[in-house]
């Protein structure tokens, strides 16, 4: 592309870029420039915005993308013109919502959504879309930009809401379709929250990480179920930006350690929670493991605070281990207890390389799982271990 000298001084460019929904176009995000910028600013500005939108398209979620450019003179004259417009040459491959295990609790008000029995279900149901936007839980459910990307995919969200819905186990609710329907009205409810907070002006903004600053800045302007829909609001601008599950887990735990809040150690443990949901995350922490079987010891090591570090331990798993030791992570305690438990009553075999020890493998598993399972995990833990004894058992006869 040649820019050659389009770009005058004194005239301020801005570019907006469009998503194709269903046959309609709708903008997605407006990149501002300023009338004191460079020629070579503008042009990178240009060059961002042809980059983002070809990014969108890539993702399969849109028909197509479109960037306008618009000028404006210091005068007040303004004009807007296409500079990019591209269609998806093949029809992405339909995403697919994944199954929870539940239960998934009964809620009430939009709130509800986002404390960590519900949140976590958003995690197993929606995954592929969250791994596929970066994206956490807790992001979805306080962040615009994801929550209108979610319902763009329309069948696709009211199916994941259907099955969470069908994950609903207690006494006396109403039929599937009903509580589906009840999910949906939350959910909408909690997308008209972030709009209320996106509204409202001088909020304090989470800097530098401080995320016990925020908290405190907060806690003046607001309480309670409030309090922590806007503190998760305004943390979800900052944590969606980053690179990668890794890089949350790290500064959520870093400020346990830095500044430790005992109001705010709830919210960022579930925070790393949302983080912990991601099965690659959990691979990259842990690293290479010889087998299944040693990867869920691992993992049960880790949730006492007893795992080795080695000679060079990683910096996030040693804080983590940390902090699972002292009792201070509960939700992320869980998770990977409630990950053990998945794993345990899965078909997947322990030791690739010595099927035939399998039935071996699994007793000795078992009891060591039930040693260092919480007394709440113990009785689910030796069930699913005794289950897998006798299916490898059947298998062999």
């Amino acid at each position: 592309m040649v820019f050659g000298s389009m770009f005058g001084r004194g005239r301020a460019y801005s570019y907006e870029i469009y998503v194709q929904v269903d046959g309609r176009w709708r903008m997605d995000k407006r990149l501002e420039g300023e009338s004191s910028m460079t020629q070579h600013a503008n042009e990178q500005l240009e060059k961002s915005a042809i980059a983002q939108a070809n990014a969108l398209l890539n993702m399969g979620d849109y028909q197509a993308v479109k960037v306008l450019r618009s000028r404006e003179r210091s005068d007040g004259f303004g004009t807007q013109s296409e500079i990019f417009n591209k269609t998806a040459t093949a029809r992405p491959k339909a995403m697919q919502t994944r199954p929870f295990k539940g239960p998934f609790p009964v809620c009430d008000t939009p709130f509800d959504l986002a404390r960590r029995e519900a949140a976590k279900g958003f995690g197993a149901v929606f995954r592929e879309f969250l791994d596929k936007q970066n994206a956490t839980a807790i992001e979805l459910l306080h962040s615009p930009q994801h929550q209108r990307k979610l319902t763009d995919m329309n069948s696709f969200m009211r199916a994941g809401v259907y099955a969470l819905a069908g994950a609903q186990t207690q006494p006396g609710l109403p039929s599937q379709s009903e509580r589906s329907k009840k999910l949906e009205v939350l959910f909408e409810k909690a997308i008209q929250l972030t709009r209320d907070a996106m509204a409202e002006k001088g909020l304090p903004a989470l800097e530098n990480n401080d995320f016990a600053r925020l908290y405190e800045r907060l806690s003046h302007r607001a309480q309670d179920d409030q309090l922590r829909f806007i503190f998760f609001f305004q943390s979800s601008k900052v944590t969606q930006t980053l690179s990668s599950y890794a890089g949350r887990l790290d500064i959520f735990l870093t400020d346990m350690i830095d500044r430790p809040m005992n109001g705010l150690a709830p919210l960022l443990d579930e925070s790393a929670a949302s983080c912990l949901d991601s099965t690659t995350l959990i691979q990259d922490v842990l690293g290479a493991r010889n087998s299944l079987s040693d990867a869920l010891i691992a993992l049960a090591d880790l949730s006492a605070g007893k795992l080795d570090m080695g000679a060079k331990p990683d910096p996030i798993l040693q804080k983590l281990n940390r902090l699972l030791g002292e009792s201070r992570l509960p939700s992320c305690n869980d998770t990977l207890w409630e990950r053990i438990l998945s794993n345990l009553n899965s078909k997947a075999l322990l030791s690739k390389s010595d099927p035939k020890k399998e039935w071996q493998t699994t007793r000795n598993l078992n009891h060591k799982l039930v040693q260092l399972a919480p007394e709440s995990y113990k009785e689910a833990i030796d069930h699913a271990g005794r289950m897998r004894m006798e299916r490898v058992r059947n298998m062999e006869s």
